[in-house]
């Protein structure tokens, strides 16, 4: 495996760029997808979390 990642990066054939390229866009694109996902759902948790402390404050200060 190692020897064919060296092949790859030593190759001086213009296909090899490309397909690099390509995998790398590939890479940054998924990276960019799931960290949209995971941030909409932390945004969802935490919107969550904030009402229920707010409702839970209300309901302490009102058995006040």
């Amino acid at each position: 495996m190692r020897n064919e990642i060296k092949k790859v990066l030593k190759s001086k054939n213009g296909q090899t760029s490309v397909e690099l390229i390509l995998l790398i866009g590939g890479i940054l694109v998924i990276t960019i997808i799931s960290g949209t996902y995971i941030y909409k759902i932390n945004s969802e948790i935490n919107n969550q979390f904030s009402q229920t402390m707010k409702q839970g404050r209300d309901f302490l200060l009102n058995k006040i």
